[in-house]
C-alpha cells in the first residue's frame, strides 16, 4: 500500500512539474499589432483598411487590450477592448471583444498573426485580419526632442501615441517618471 501512494505522489509531482514547465511556455505577444483588414459586409461589398490592436496586458496565456480602426468616413478613430486566451498550443488565439462576436486565430511568425471574425444575424460579416507587430526602432535623440537627455511620457506620445503608457510602465524602472537613455536602452533591447 505504501508502494502504491508513494508511486501516486512521484506521478502527481511529475504531472503538475510538467503543467507548470507547459504554462510557462506562452509566447509574449504585448506589443502594438498593425496590419490589413479586409471584411465582406451583409450586402456583399468588400472593405479593405488598416488597424491596429494594442496587446497591453498579459499573464500566461490570458491577454487583454484594444483594437483601434477609422471608420467609413475616415474622421472618427474607434476603438474597442477585448479579453484573449492563447490556445494549449501556443499559437491559436481566442478574443471575446466588448461589443458582440468573438475572434480567432492564430500567431503565425514571432512578429504575425492571422485573425478571423464573424458576425451572423442582421449585421452578418467576416472579417480577415493580417497583423504585423510593430518594433520599436526610433533612436532615444529621435524622442528627445529638447535634448534634456530624459524622455516623458508626453515625449513617447508623439512617437508611440499607443504604447506611451505601456513602455513608461515598464522602462521606468526607477519610477520617477522619466527614461534616462540607459532605461530606454535596456528596456528596448528586451522587446
Amino acid at each position: 500500500m505504501k508502494k502504491v501512494f508513494g508511486c501516486s505522489m512521484v506521478v502527481l509531482a511529475l504531472t503538475l512539474m510538467c503543467s507548470l514547465a507547459i504554462a510557462a511556455d506562452y509566447p509574449e505577444i504585448r506589443g502594438t499589432w498593425v496590419g490589413k483588414v479586409r471584411m465582406i459586409k451583409s450586402d456583399g461589398s468588400i472593405i479593405t483598411s488598416k488597424s491596429a490592436m494594442v496587446i497591453n496586458k498579459q499573464d500566461g496565456e490570458l491577454f487583454s487590450g484594444y483594437k483601434a480602426w477609422f471608420a467609413e468616413n475616415k474622421d472618427n478613430l474607434i476603438t474597442e477592448n477585448f479579453k484573449g486566451i492563447i490556445g494549449a498550443d501556443g499559437k491559436s488565439l481566442y478574443l471575446a471583444e466588448a461589443g458582440e462576436g468573438y475572434t480567432q486565430g492564430f500567431i503565425t511568425g514571432k512578429q504575425s498573426m492571422s485573425l478571423y471574425y464573424l458576425e451572423d444575424g442582421r449585421k452578418c460579416k467576416a472579417i480577415s485580419y493580417s497583423m504585423e507587430r510593430i518594433h520599436f526602432s526610433r533612436a532615444f535623440i529621435d524622442i528627445d526632442k529638447d535634448g534634456n537627455k530624459t524622455v516623458i511620457r508626453s515625449e513617447i506620445v508623439r512617437v508611440y501615441p499607443l504604447n506611451a503608457e505601456r513602455i513608461m510602465k515598464e522602462a521606468d524602472l526607477n519610477k520617477d517618471g522619466k527614461l534616462s537613455k540607459q532605461e530606454w536602452e535596456a528596456w528596448k533591447k528586451n522587446k
